[in-house]
């Protein structure tokens, strides 16, 4: 097993004035990491990982490029019948998308790597010393030059360059229909979040990522990427905080009203409402346990 010491991993420097020590933000910061010449990114081991992954934690999706790109920013083609392995080794020639779900509990070198990543986190930010939830890392493996679709995470996180370079779009979360925000928690499904170009006059200005580099991409806030020439790799912390995890719990609680055809008051409406959805929370949890014809069945 490779040893996992925090030379790797100092690297969580805040270098953007007033990102750190409060709450995280609502809008986009950039960051430096330490993670470009850790073990773990190296081609071999990812190869490693891909062999040793079951096939449908790896999504491997078509993607437009440069230049060729329709503006639409939608998600590719899903590519169900390829090997991850040769996926990876042709991203040189053929312009793909590769998402590797699941890794910290597949394989416990990347769970250690993402606990002590985290721990650097804490030292930074004060909302995050409390119990995080739906913690996990996801690596991205993808061609150079290629557009990466619009979508929202069911959650914050930080996305760290490794190796190539790219430039990310984000929007505010306030951009999205509440609906959207309602459909992407309750099925954690990007595709819950549609591209509209009116979108790009609230856009926050656009964060170019070289190796060493990352960006907050703040809770539901959309972004796409486009990757410069170079295969990229990157790789996303997400998680939720104490303070993002009622809000979530409240999203989740309008879509189930309205679900019983109630019209719910948004999020961040009136705390006093939104409170009173977070103890509701767990009543309609249960209720969905025991009842699971009563639960929403949301399709995407």
């Amino acid at each position: 097993m490779i040893a996992m010491n925090h030379q790797y991993l100092s690297a969580v420097k805040i270098i953007e004035p007033g990102a750190s020590g409060r709450v995280l933000p609502e809008t986009p910061f950039k960051s430096k990491n330490s993670l470009t010449d850790h073990p773990l990114f190296e081609p071999a081991r990812i190869r490693k990982l891909l062999q040793s992954m079951p096939r449908d934690m790896i999504e491997v999706r078509g993607v437009q490029s440069l230049g060729k790109d329709d503006g639409s920013f939608k998600r590719g083609p899903m590519l169900t019948d390829v090997d991850p392995v040769r996926s990876f080794d042709e991203l040189g020639d053929k312009p793909t998308w590769m998402l590797l779900h699941n890794t910290w509990l597949l394989d416990p070198e990347y769970n250690e790597l993402l606990t002590n990543y985290v721990e650097d986190l804490r030292e930074h930010f004060d909302d995050m010393q409390g119990e995080l939830s739906d913690l996990g890392c996801w690596m991205f493996l993808s061609s150079g030059r290629c557009v990466v679709h619009f979508h929202a995470d069911p959650d914050q996180s930080f996305l760290n360059q490794i190796r190539g370079s790219k430039t990310v779009y984000v929007y505010p979360a306030s951009v999205l229909p509440e609906q959207a925000v309602e459909n992407l928690v309750w099925t954690s499904n990007q595709g819950a979040v549609v591209y509209q170009p009116e979108y790009e006059s609230q856009m926050f200005e656009p964060v170019h990522l070289a190796p060493s580099e990352s960006v907050f991409l703040p809770l539901y806030a959309p972004h796409r990427v486009t990757n410069d020439p170079g295969i990229s790799v990157s790789w996303n912390v997400g998680f939720h905080t104490p303070a993002s995890r009622r809000r979530k719990q409240v999203h989740m609680v309008n879509l189930e009203m309205r679900h019983m055809g109630i019209t719910p008051r948004p999020y961040n409406n009136s705390p006093t409402v939104d409170s009173l959805k977070t103890k509701m929370f767990f009543p309609l949890k249960v209720k969905n346990r025991l009842f699971r014809s009563l639960k929403p069945d949301v399709k995407v």
